[in-house]
Formats: structure tokens, C-alpha cells, sequence
């Protein structure tokens, strides 16, 4: 973490320090000096069954999250109406200004001076600025927290002059709203960019680092732009373009919403950093939510459940794009198509897989660049998929595997397998990643898995596993030799054999008496009354998410002023998302009916 600075000053004069004097906090690594070569296949066999353990424990723990929040009604109605307030103040544009601490009245006055001379997305970019009488060797310093930046300035250094002051101030505010374009916090800042680290420069400073060259550039274009214009003309128009405000932010920037921004600083500043704590849970909710959407998916993989699937799917994408800071109103839509698909299956206007299917197809769109990441996450989680061998599979495997590993995979012919046995099985077998992709492209088929399977303990079953299992665990199995069971008395039974959960699996592989059972994948049918409420509710949740809250401190600080504004706020945010999805949800519906009508009118 790098910790921005601005240079001292004395008298008129500005002390550049030197780049290795900036506060960097990295992390280190020991290397060992004992000339150890590679490390050998046990090493290896048993990080990698550290790393299996450590992925299974974190499904594990994203399945039991969402099942219990799903099955407390009270908890999960809390946090979903919590987080929604958070996440709709999250996407609206910024506008509360930054609690400041350890500040005098005159010391107030002035820092709220020049903010007011900021584009408010600026203004909300830093979380609270702190006084300190003295800094080490800066005049004040930036620190990007993820989603809630804060700001530190030298009393001493600002006591030199008010226009000093001011340029400080509008710097570290630079630093902030560079960290704030950064994905997830963390990547891809404005500053990466051209043309930020390269000459012209508007100072010496500006070229110790590309961070600084922008903060140097921000606080001159807006404390004495023509200066910039002239000596820095592409860096000036970089920024007019950067710092042109959108629709919305040109609209809120007015009275109303400035003294309910300050307003709502000055009360959260009775506990300092409290705004950044604020912010900083809205920043993990984001990440809960996906965590929460990975164990929706589990469950609907292990249980054929295509809603929870569904619900999954959209959780997980809706939090990603949240978390990331960049895509926040594509998380507003999708949280809408969530609530809005969820309330039409439950009054049985659509059925889950229509949901689901419509969902499948079209949330790595409406999630944007972040929907690279979210479709990478679904191809991992393997759904409805399971694998039968048979000699067609076998056939067409001819020209690729040899003759010694094809007689193999006939061992295995008739049997049903699940993605993640399949993959364990033949890598026991030996075969290479390349062979193992082959044969599940050639094996696949989709169902709705079922896990009310049975096993017997048979000499054939033994045999198949000799080389696979230990020889000592292998006789004791044979002492089980004939019996049945079902799936949690075989794992009761084999607990006493101190088997590995690899060896577990094989055996239930090879001693599964009954097919898996499964039923082929419903109808979803016509898709459009179901696509239609997805694309209703997503723009109507967007569009209630800026007019909620918009007409709230519009019409709240008409009547109470600031109070007024705040209270406003909470009820336009929370009101406007769930009545703007709602009611792009039946507008949705209706195109969607009306098209069906026009198709079977059309057909017939």
C-alpha cells in the first residue's frame, strides 16, 4: 500500500522528496538458502490436497452462509432491506461530503471552502479528512483504502497560506478520486494511464510517480486551470474529459443536495470514522452477497434446484459488481431481476427454469466487463452435468488416445459419473489433462441429478480398485463383500476403514449397484414473458434508484430542510428500486405476454 504525499513547503519554496522516502508498506518473502532443488511428488500431491481441502471449506462455509440466512425469514428480510439502502447509495452519484476531525472552526471553514469548489463525485471520493499539527516530512497525505479513502493534513503546513492550504487540500482529494477508479479498489487507478508519467509536467513533483503527476495535474486544473491549459495541454484535456459530470451528477449538483451532503458529514463526524466504516461495509457486502451467491449455486448443484441456481447466479454477479466500485448501477439492475424474477415464480407466472434459462444467457451482458469473471465462476460449477461411457464415446476416441488406455476407459463403460468423479477417476487412472477434457466432451449429458443411489460391496467392484487403493484398506473392504447400502450407511461403514476422501470416492464409483437417477431437463418453453420481466425489472430498478432518492431529498429538503433531505434520502432509496422493478417487471411481463400472443397468432 502506498501512501500518497504532498511536498512541504517553506516559505515560497516546495522541498520534492525523493521517491524512496515514500511510505510503502509491502509484503515479503523468505527465501530459503539451503540450495533445496525441486520439490518432490509427495510435496506437491500434498499442497495440492491442502488446496483441495481449503476450496471445499470455502464452498462448504458459502452453502451453510446462504442456508442460514434463507431459513431465518426475520435475519434475511433485515439484511436484504439493509443492504439494499447501502448498495442504491452506493450506485447513486456521490454527494455526502467528508467528515472532518480534529478540526478547528476557521480549519472547517476553509477545507469546506474548497471542496464546495469541487464536482461533488469529488467531494465524495475521500470518507474524512483528519488535522494532525504536525506530518513527517509532507504537507498531507492520501491513503487508499479500498472504497473508503482518508486524508491527513499538516496544521503546520497549512497555517503557511490560505492558497497553500486550499492546493494541499484539492491534491489529497486528486489522490482519492484516483484510488476510486480502480477495479475492486485495488486495480487499474486513472493514473495507470496515459498520459499521467510523462513529460510535460506541471511540476517537479508531478514527475517523481505517475500518481503524483495526477494529483499535481487535478490540483492545478482546478485551482489555476489556464496554467495547466498552457503548460500541460493534453494532460488539461485528459481531465476535462475525466472530470465531466453525467446526467445525474450535473443534476444533484445544487443546493438541496450540497447542504444534506454536509449535513449528513457533520453528524457522522461525532464518531470519527464512522463514514469510513460505513463505507467500508458496503464494500464487503458486496463480496458477502457473491459468497452467498457461490453457496446458492452449490446448493443447486448438489440439489437439482434450478431457482437457487438462478438466485445463485444473480447474487454472485449483482455482488461482484458492487464490490468492484466501476459497475454498481449493473448491480442495481440485476438486484431488481432478482427480486422481480423470484416474486413472478412464486405467483407461478413463470417457471424456474424459464427464469433460470433467460438468467444463463444474459447476466454476463448485463454485468459488463465483470461478466468475464462471472461466466469464469459458472463454467466451474459444473450444474446438471454428469458422464456415461458407452462405445460410442470409445469409438470416437480412436485417433486421439492409444489402444492401451481406450481398453481402460471399457472398464468404465455403462457407468454414470458425476463432472468431479469423473475428472478424479481418470486422473487415477492415468490419463493426462488433454485426454480427460477429451473424454468428458465426448461423455457428456445433462439431468436433474438425484442422490437416492445405492451400493454393494462385489468381487468386481474390489477388483477394478487393486492398484488404485492400498492393499491392507483393500481387504478390509472385502470383509464387506456382498452388502448393500444406501450412501450414508456406506459412509458410516467405510469410516472405520481410515480411508482418504480420493479412496472413498473410488469406492462408492465402483460399487454404485443402481444408475444414477435422474430425470431429463424440464420444458422451459417460450422464454419471452420471462426475458420480459428480467429486462423490465432491471431498467425499472436502475431507473426507481435514481429518481427514489432524487425526488426524496428534493422533496424532503423542501419541507425540513437538511433533516428533511437525509430522511428523504433513506425512504427514496429504499422505496424507489423496489417500486421501479416492480413495475418494470409488469410492463415486462405484458411485452412479453403480448409477444407470445403475436407468435402462436402468427404460427397458426
Amino acid at each position: 500500500m502506498i501512501i500518497n504525499k504532498t511536498p512541504v513547503q517553506t516559505g515560497n519554496k516546495i522541498i520534492s522528496l525523493p521517491k524512496t522516502e515514500k511510505e510503502e508498506i509491502k509484503d515479503k518473502v523468505t527465501l530459503g538458502s539451503s540450495g533445496e532443488g525441486p520439490k518432490n511428488g509427495s510435496d506437491i500431491a500434498r499442497q495440492q490436497s491442502i488446496f483441495q481441502k481449503g476450496k471445499e471449506a470455502f464452498m462448504k462455509g458459502a452453502v451453510q452462509t446462504s442456508e442460514y440466512i434463507d431459513s431465518h425469514s426475520v435475519l434475511k428480510d433485515s439484511v436484504d432491506t439493509g443492504v439494499k439502502f447501502f448498495k442504491t447509495i452506493k450506485a447513486f452519484p456521490s454527494f455526502i461530503y467528508p467528515s472532518l476531525i480534529n478540526m478547528s472552526a476557521e480549519e472547517q471553514a476553509m477545507v469546506i471552502s474548497t471542496l464546495d469548489k469541487l464536482p461533488m463525485k469529488d467531494i465524495n471520493a475521500v470518507k474524512s479528512i483528519k488535522m494532525d499539527q504536525v506530518l513527517p516530512d509532507a504537507a498531507g497525505l492520501a491513503y487508499p483504502v479500498p472504497s473508503s479513502p482518508f486524508i491527513r493534513l499538516s496544521r503546520e503546513q497549512m497555517n503557511i497560506s490560505e492558497n497553500w492550504a486550499k492546493f494541499v487540500t484539492t491534491h489529497e482529494v486528486g489522490h482519492t478520486r484516483d484510488f476510486e477508479t480502480a477495479l475492486f479498489g485495488l486495480f487499474g487507478k486513472e493514473s495507470s494511464k496515459a498520459p499521467w508519467g510523462k513529460p510535460p509536467y506541471i511540476s517537479d513533483y508531478a514527475s517523481t510517480e505517475k500518481v503524483e503527476d495526477f494529483a499535481e495535474s487535478f490540483a492545478t486544473y482546478y485551482r489555476d486551470p489556464e496554467k495547466l491549459k498552457a503548460r500541460c495541454p493534453e494532460k488539461y484535456a485528459r481531465l476535462q474529459q475525466f472530470e465531466k459530470a453525467s446526467f445525474f451528477e450535473k443534476l444533484i449538483d445544487n443546493e438541496a443536495f450540497r447542504e444534506t451532503g454536509k449535513f449528513m458529514g457533520e453528524n457522522l463526524q461525532k464518531v470519527p470514522y464512522l463514514q469510513n466504516g460505513l463505507a467500508m461495509i458496503s464494500y464487503i457486502s458486496g463480496f458477502l452477497q457473491a459468497y452467498k451467491g457461490l453457496g446458492e449455486m452449490r446448493r443447486g448443484e448438489e440439489t437439482g434446484d434450478v431457482k437457487s441456481k438462478m438466485d445463485g447466479t444473480l447474487d454472485f454477479a449483482a455482488g461482484l459488481c458492487f464490490a468492484s466500485k466501476v459497475f454498481c448501477i449493473a448491480g442495481m439492475a440485476i438486484d431488481g431481476t432478482k427480486t422481480e424474477l423470484d416474486r413472478a415464480i412464486k405467483n407461478k407466472e413463470i417457471t424456474a427454469e424459464q427464469g433460470n434459462a433467460v438468467i444463463e444467457h444474459t447476466v454476463g451482458l448485463i454485468a459488463g466487463p465483470v461478466g468475464k469473471v462471472i461466466n469464469w465462476v459458472l463454467s466451474k460449477i459444473p450444474g446438471n452435468e454428469f458422464h456415461k461411457i458407452d462405445s460410442n464415446t470409445v469409438e470416437g476416441l480412436t485417433d486421439n488416445i492409444s489402444a492401451k488406455k481406450l481398453d481402460v476407459l471399457n472398464t468404465l463403460s455403462g457407468k454414470e459419473l458425476t463432472g468431479k468423479e469423473m475428472k478424479k477417476l481418470l486422473g487415477k487412472l492415468g490419463f493426462d489433462e488433454e485426454e480427460i477434457s477429451q473424454i468428458n466432451d465426448r461423455s457428456r449429458t445433462y439431468s436433474e441429478v438425484k442422490n437416492n443411489v445405492s451400493y454393494k460391496i462385489t468381487d468386481s467392484a474390489i477388483e477394478n480398485l487393486h492398484n488404485m487403493i492400498p492393499e491392507d484398506r483393500l481387504d478390509l473392504l472385502a470383509s464387506f463383500r456382498g452388502r448393500e447400502f444406501n450412501g450414508e450407511e456406506l459412509d458410516k461403514a467405510l469410516k472405520e476403514l481410515n480411508l482418504t476422501p480420493d479412496a472413498l470416492e473410488l469406492v462408492k464409483i465402483f460399487s454404485r449397484t443402481s444408475d444414477i437417477k435422474h430425470e431429463e431437463r424440464k420444458e422451459t418453453g417460450s422464454l419471452k414473458k420471462a426475458a420480459g420481466i428480467a429486462i423490465g425489472a432491471a431498467a425499472g430498478s436502475t431507473a426507481g434508484g435514481f429518481i427514489g432518492p432524487y425526488l426524496g431529498v428534493m422533496g424532503g429538503f423542501a419541507l425540513a430542510g437538511p433533516i428533511g433531505g437525509v430522511l428523504g434520502l433513506i425512504a427514496g432509496a429504499i422505496a424507489g428500486v423496489a417500486a421501479g422493478s416492480r413495475m418494470g417487471g409488469k410492463i415486462g411481463k405484458a411485452a412479453g405476454g403480448a409477444l407470445d400472443k403475436l407468435h402462436d397468432k402468427i404460427s397458426n
